[in-house]
């Protein structure tokens, strides 16, 4: 029995051992069939340069929630064969709608969510296990890191949308987030092979093709080698804290733009690394000269070594700069938000004082008027 599986074959079925024979011989066939489209991945040698991969601008799109977070549904309401997913929390109604009608009409819906949530998996996320075991889909909690943190779906093996956007409610419809859409198969098959390991609780010790990000495999080595880039930078994460290690290689940057989520850890980024907080900001994003990393890790110790976390770094002038102009345009934002305030408090102090003068005044008028005058003697 494989533990934390279900709708596969973690329910145990007292039978005769010929029927149980043939149980597990069907299921160890479909495991076969399921794997044999992923597995199949060219290996890549990881040369010097592995911590990137170029990719021409047909093959990537670039999705900034909320603003067209509703791309990702479109997109696998178009799958014909198989659907891999692979997240935190899944509790967005539409997706889960979505993902239900795609097993019914026979597609191959498999999902890992993570085991650990804080706060405990969320009612609604049951809920949404329990439709979508019902159509046929197949779903697995993982409990072998401290979160699956990651937010991937992959399409028929041919293209994968991964970044920083929850399929929730909040994350569709309120947070800023930024996914990739990228159109290459031999990519997609990649991050296939991971989510089914996930989904099977296995154990995945390296991954043999260039970019391509894995907490708690390679993230502080390639997010580091970005880093360590010249030129202008530019950075969005939900989380940005000391114990990633990164703050000296941030600060060799003396010209950049640092957002960060609004969480009393990353007064540490604002103080030391002059970073601007940013409401309701999910993004994980870097942009350093073409070079562009787009995922669900964040730069703290635990995203980076204990979770398993998924992302990309692309070397793709276009999509740098659409990544780098959003988040220049949250940076602007919230900076001309934050001024009116300011510039709204300064008013409003102004007032007052000159209430306060008045008021003062007048009461000297009233006193000097009112004063009996001594009477010369």
């Amino acid at each position: 029995m494989v533990v934390g599986i279900i709708g596969y074959s973690c329910v145990r079925v007292k039978c005769p051992s010929v029927v149980s024979l043939l149980m597990r011989l069907t299921n160890f066939l479909v495991f076969l069939v399921v794997i044999s489209a992923v597995f199949t991945v060219p290996v890549v040698p990881v040369t010097a340069q592995g911590w990137f991969v170029a990719l021409n601008s047909s093959q990537v799109g670039v999705v900034i929630g909320p603003v067209n977070s509703t791309y990702i549904l479109n997109a696998l309401s178009n799958a014909r064969h198989c659907v891999y997913i692979e997240a935190y929390e899944l509790t967005y109604q539409p997706l889960v709608s979505e993902l239900v009608g795609l097993a019914r009409h026979g597609v191959s819906v498999y999902v890992v969510l993570s085991g650990n949530v804080y706060g405990g998996i969320p009612e609604d996320e049951y809920s949404a296990v329990s439709e979508l075991v019902s159509a046929g889909a197949h779903v697995s909690f993982n409990y072998m890191y401290d979160f699956v943190h990651g937010k991937v779906f992959v399409i028929d093996n041919e293209t994968v949308i991964l970044g920083s956007i929850n399929p929730t409610y909040y994350g569709f419809e309120h947070d800023l987030g930024i996914d990739l859409v990228i159109n290459n198969a031999s990519i997609a098959r990649v991050f296939a092979q991971v989510i089914l390991s996930d989904y099977y609780n296995e154990t995945v010790s390296q991954v043999g093709y260039p970019g391509i990000v894995v907490s708690p495999i390679n993230s502080a080595k390639y997010l580091g080698a970005l880093l360590n880039q010249p030129g202008t930078l530019y950075v969005a994460f939900e989380e940005l804290y000391p114990s990633s290690g990164f703050y000296g290689l941030i600060q060799q940057h003396s010209e950049r733009v640092v957002l960060v989520g609004e969480h009393s850890e990353n007064d540490y980024a604002v103080g030391e690394l002059d970073a601007v907080m940013i409401p309701g900001l999910t993004a994980k994003a870097i942009v350093v000269g073409n070079y562009v990393y787009v995922g669900s890790i964040n730069l703290d110790y635990t995203s980076l070594h204990q979770n398993r976390e998924l992302g990309i770094i692309i070397q793709n002038p276009v999509v740098a700069d659409e990544v780098r102009n959003t988040i220049l345009q949250w940076y602007h934002e919230y900076s001309s938000t934050q001024k009116g305030q300011i510039g709204g408090i300064t008013q409003s102090l102004v007032t007052m004082l000159l209430l306060i003068v008045t008021l003062l005044l007048l009461l000297y008028i009233v006193r000097s008027t009112i004063r009996p005058r001594r009477r010369r003697r």
